[in-house]
């Protein structure tokens, strides 16, 4: 803290306002950003967007409502202020600035040259322009936390840090009414919901055979994709080469996808477009098999006229397809004509294309090639642009495909612009993990299957995402968590027509058992001394530190440098750590700001020497804060001997999982989002001893494979094929890069999985499991996540777990029990040094193993008894953390209540309800401006359960009554004593 002090003391020259003195220091007096007000440091508060300065009333107007947007997408007020006037463009983002706050802060002289010049980046786009604005409020924070010591220095730390923390509780702003979305959003709702009532009637009017479609086995040979439809229509059956193979849940999504698309061939030959959707099963369940059978039946139903379908997937997996087309061939049918634009030169992409368009048939592409032809870089004439765009745009196929859809996840990437160009409506998007690590990432893609439907980013910000985030801490108030339970339901209930979700439960009988253990390991003295010695070095034992590296964007590079402490520190002389880190994975979501990620598909990791150098060799990190520059931070500390396995409690874990796996005749996967640490293990793994007693020790591309980003497609197909060869005994494990292997490739061959450190995106992990988990697999599948306890990764790991809760909540409508707290995010660096096996029980640890029934798996038993205490402080299940609770489900009543709470927000406009009692004026729920426009209220008679949420929210008692703003009846409790609704509300 001596970092601090100084700054303090430096408080006392003549920059201040006024100069003061060492015992009223606290008396300083700062500016307001926004309207210039001197502030003491006591009154600073942080500006909502930046952390610079703000008066209270200045962020209180800023909050009261969201910054509109005009018609191309821009602002309308200042990001700043919030204001109008005259404003200035951002050349880089949507975002304006205004000449008030620009001279405010700069000057005018700053303000004239902007206007001047020819491109002009914000101060959210290049935040270097606020850093003496940025320290200026850590000052003034500074002299805030010593005055407010000063005053209550009988408060323990943690009480301030309870107070503080229980100010970061998000205020939520009104939510908006049904009347103010835009006509064409309320348009496509009223579609959808005349879709699906239409298809309800003809699913009751259907005959015995079609409801026997929807429970058939895998045996069955003739099956309708059509199942609900007209009385005079035709059955257009699935191939009956393909629906032999079929399971229930495969038919159930390959006829949705057909009610949601098609619909009826009526419909098709009268022109209409058709409807795009959501196949969002979970990995393992044939997702590809179902595209097959689809395209399969459509394409080759030729009443439909639907003749070419574009197949957009990740380039890992793009020659994949092909195989399974050829895989899924039916015999009674002539084959599909397949195509793949990889790697070929253009001349040969363009002579596909127009061959793809002439004679039908299925394209496959890579996204990145998709993005790069749509956008025509790399095209020299225009009208070879004009060519590939028609092809792939406009019109383009007659069914769009995207496969690992999550990655439609930002509405502003090149990616989802050029995949909205598509002309066709018939749009399906597969994804496993379709809600990642925001509500906002699930927006864009049901946006981009539903254009409009779900109305603009703001309105799904201000009716869903906020109250449902805003519910989902285990700190959130009751009020908040019993709206996000409404919330959920409602948005669930809403997408259910054309989101089709199937999780891996429907499954688990038919695949072998699964067991997935968090392994809490304890950090070696050294690791434990460089982690305390890294923290203190670059003042980050603070929370304001903390917050000074989110406003620099160097959270991310810092959590990694800290990283290769806790995995080992070896790690720490190796050359710059691979430059991977995706916006996917940014930091800010964890600071409740909506912030997208990229749109790159994939990160192809960066080649990495797998050499170590010496101390006066090591490099600066291409993060260019100099983290690792020099190491002068830890200089005495790392005069240590490398390649000490003692060092790392992970890596001894990791070696004798893998020497008891292969002892047992099971191949195993290694998972690691470091290229480094892959580095490193393949240096430790030359000391497990062959088998049979063979000299030496494991070797790669015979004992181990390694898959990263380096790996091509083909090399990459080439690698999975003689991994799950099951005459290839000698293979043992690969090492994967959680990023570029977690995606899409099957290697069920292994049934043991490592991951050595976890990702911010809990998607990356959950994949991993799958890669094992699945159809094909015949062992019991066991998955070990190393957590390095106390430190930033387990904080991490938490928040995964509240992003997969999230999901399970929007997608599965189940209620999962709140572990992480809003702010446990702002200590993200805090070291937990006297956390003991006791304190782990909050996470669901065995922290005494010894009192606890033995594992289920052999080798998570021996590691207990050989590591425990020493390097393993306790281990818990994962799946215990997101079982569904049926105590927090909202009842069949509540569920009415949500809808109807829904529905009134919708329908009615602003409402405050006041009691009787403390007020004798009457509220109306019509605005001043209509009962001024002479407008007449019809009379109404609300429903019981309307009236049961009025005296809830208004928190009346048994012996108080309310006036109704909307039926103008005094009501209490006695009036729901009678209904079905009495017992919610004791």
């Amino acid at each position: 803290m001596e970092q601090a002090k100084d700054a303090v003391k430096s408080l006392e020259t003549s920059e201040l306002p006024y100069a003061v003195g060492k015992e009223d220091r606290t008396n300083d007096a700062f500016n307001c950003t926004v309207c210039g007000k001197k502030l003491r440091p006591d009154q600073v508060n942080k500006h909502p967007l930046f952390d610079v300065i703000i008066c209270k009333p200045c962020r209180k107007f800023y909050q009261s409502g969201p910054i509109t947007k005009d018609s191309s997408g821009r602002d309308n007020e200042c990001s700043w202020c919030a204001n109008g006037g005259n404003i200035v463009f951002c050349d880089g983002c949507d975002k304006v600035f205004c000449e008030g706050c620009i001279k405010l802060n700069f000057g005018d002289q700053k303000y004239q040259q902007i206007i001047e010049s020819e491109q002009w980046l914000c101060y959210c786009c290049d935040t270097e322009l606020l850093m003496p604005k940025i320290t200026r409020f850590l000052e003034a924070s500074e002299l805030k936390s010593i005055g407010s010591s000063n005053q209550a220095n009988s408060q323990s730390d943690e009480f301030i840090e309870l107070r503080q923390h229980e100010k970061r509780r998000k205020r939520l702003r009104r939510i908006i009414e049904d009347d103010e979305l835009e006509e064409s959003t309320i348009i496509k709702q009223r579609l959808e919901k005349e879709r699906k009532e239409r298809l309800d009637r003809l699913r009751d009017s259907a005959n015995n055979i079609g409801t026997d479609m929807t429970s058939t086995t895998s045996t069955l040979e003739k099956c309708a994709i059509n199942v609900v439809r007209d009385p005079d229509e035709e059955e257009v059956l699935i191939p009956s080469g393909i629906a032999t193979f079929l399971k229930p849940h495969q038919i159930e999504g390959v006829q949705f996808m057909w009610e949601n698309c098609i619909e009826s061939i009526k419909k098709v030959k009268a022109g209409d477009p058709g409807n795009g959707c959501i196949l969002a099963h979970s990995m393992g369940l044939g997702k590809t098999l179902q595209i097959i059978a689809f395209l399969y039946t459509v394409l080759k139903k030729k009443d439909l006229g639907l003749r070419t379908a574009l197949i957009v997937t990740p380039v890992n997996v793009l020659h994949n397809w092909p195989d399974e087309f050829e895989k899924w061939k039916p015999a009674e049918r002539k084959g599909l004509r397949v195509y793949v634009l990889d790697e070929t030169s253009r001349n040969i992409r363009k002579k596909l294309l127009h061959e793809w368009q002439k004679t039908g048939g299925v394209m496959m592409i890579g996204y990145s090639t998709f993005r790069t032809m749509s956008l025509g870089k790399y095209v020299k004439y225009s009208s070879e642009k004009d060519e590939i765009r028609k092809a792939l745009q406009n019109p383009g196929p007659d069914i769009l495909v995207c496969d690992e859809a999550h990655m439609i996840k930002n509405k502003k990437a090149d990616i989802t612009l050029a995949l909205k160009q598509v002309r066709t409506q018939r749009r399906i998007a597969l994804t496993g993990s379709p809600l990642q690590n925001n509500l906002m990432e699930y927006y864009c893609m049901v946006d981009f299957v539903r254009e409009g439907f779900l109305g603009r980013p703001q309105d799904f910000k201000n009716r869903f995402q906020n109250p449902i985030e805003n519910g989902q801490h285990a700190d959130s108030t009751d009020y908040d968590v019993r709206c996000m339970k409404e919330r959920t339901h409602v948005l669930h209930k809403q997408l259910m027509g054309f989101v089709q979700r199937k999780g891996a439960s429907i499954v688990e009988n038919e695949l072998p058992k699964k067991l997935v253990y968090v392994i809490s390991v304890r950090l070696s003295p050294l690791q434990r001394a460089l982690y305390n010695r890294f923290l203190q070095y670059f003042w980050l034992t603070n929370e304001q530190s903390v917050m000074t590296l989110k406003s620099r964007k160097s959270l991310f590079p810092t959590y990694h440098a800290l990283a290769k402490v806790w995995n080992h520190p070896d790690l720490l002389f190796t050359i710059k750590e691979e430059k991977d880190i995706l916006s996917e994975d940014s930091m800010d979501e964890c600071f409740d700001e909506d912030v997208l990620s990229t749109d790159e598909d994939i990160s192809m990791l960066r080649k990495e020497d797998k050499k170590f150098q010496t101390k006066s060799q090591v490099k600066t990190d291409p993060d260019g804060l100099n983290l690792n520059a020099n190491l002068d931070w830890c200089k005495d500390l790392i005069d240590i001997p490398l390649g000490t396995l003692d060092y790392s409690g992970k890596l001894v874990l990791l070696l004798d999982i893998l020497t008891m796996s292969s002892a047992r005749g099971d191949k195993a996967l290694v998972f690691s989002q470091s290229i480094p640490t892959l580095n490193l293990i393949e240096n430790f793994l030359a000391r497990i001893p062959r088998p049979k007693g063979k000299a030496g020790g494991w070797r790669k591309d015979k004992e181990w494979y390694r898959l990263d980003g380096q790996t091509s497609a083909r090399e990459r197909q080439k690698l999975v094929k003689r991994f799950n060869n099951p005459s290839n005994l000698k293979v043992q494990c690969v090492l994967i890069s959680t990023k570029a292997g977690s995606l899409g490739i099957n290697l069920q061959a292994a049934n043991r999985v490592v991951i050595v450190d976890g990702s911010w995106n809990p998607t990356h992990d959950i994949q991993a499991l799958f890669r094992v988990w699945r159809f094909g697999q015949m062992k019991a599948v066991v998955i070990y996540r190393l957590l390095a306890f106390g430190t930033a990764e387990e904080k991490i790991y938490k928040r995964q777990v509240a992003k997969e809760s999230l999901a399970a909540r929007v997608l599965d409508a189940q209620q999962i029990e709140r572990h992480s707290k809003m702010d446990e995010l702002r200590v993200l660096f805090k070291l937990d040094e006297h956390a003991n096996e006791q304190s782990t029980s909050n996470m669901g640890r065995t922290s005494n193993t010894l009192d606890h029934d033995p594992p289920e798996d052999d080798i998570m038993t021996s590691l207990l008894i050989d590591h425990r205490p020493k390097w393993i402080v306790g281990i818990h299940k994962h799946d215990t953390l997101l079982e569904d609770r049926e105590d927090e489900k909202l009842t069949v009543e509540e569920q009415e209540l949500a809808w109807e709470k829904f529905r009134r927000i919708a329908d009615s406009h602003d409402v405050d309800w006041v009691q009787i009692n403390s007020q004798p004026e009457i509220s109306s729920c019509v605005s001043n401006s209509w009962s001024g426009a002479g407008y007449k209220m019809p009379e109404s008679t609300c429903s019981f359960t309307f009236h049961a949420m009025l005296l809830q929210s208004t928190s009346t008692k048994n012996n108080e009554h309310v006036r109704c703003g909307a039926c103008q009846e005094e009501i209490g409790w006695e009036h729901i004593a009678k209904s079905k609704h009495s017992k919610l509300f004791p």
